[in-house]
């Protein structure tokens, strides 16, 4: 055991104990390191620029949209929408 740290008992929900070992295993680390990266409140999601950049492309289509009165500008916002809703629902960070 590392110095500094301490056993404990701690009831976790089966669920959320399936979700930190997929985690784990994606990010090839251990169950303790990743339930110690949760409890700290860190976010390494390096998908965040990305996320940003998107974001912009959604609002600047949807501006563009109700600038022009063009529905493809907002279908293509749409779209753009569900590839991001995808990426987040299906990322394991």
């Amino acid at each position: 055991m590392k110095t500094g740290t301490s056993p404990k008992t701690l009831r976790i929900p089966n669920e959320t104990i399936a979700d930190i070992e997929n985690a784990a295993k994606a990010n090839k680390t251990s169950f303790s390191k990743e339930a110690n990266r949760r409890l700290m409140g860190r976010n390494d999601d390096t998908n965040y620029p990305l996320f940003l950049a998107k974001t912009q492309t959604i609002i600047n289509l949807c501006w563009e949209g109700v600038r022009t009165g063009s529905e493809e500008s907002i279908r293509k916002a749409q779209e753009e929408e569900r590839k991001l809703w995808t990426k987040i629902m299906t990322s394991s960070k």
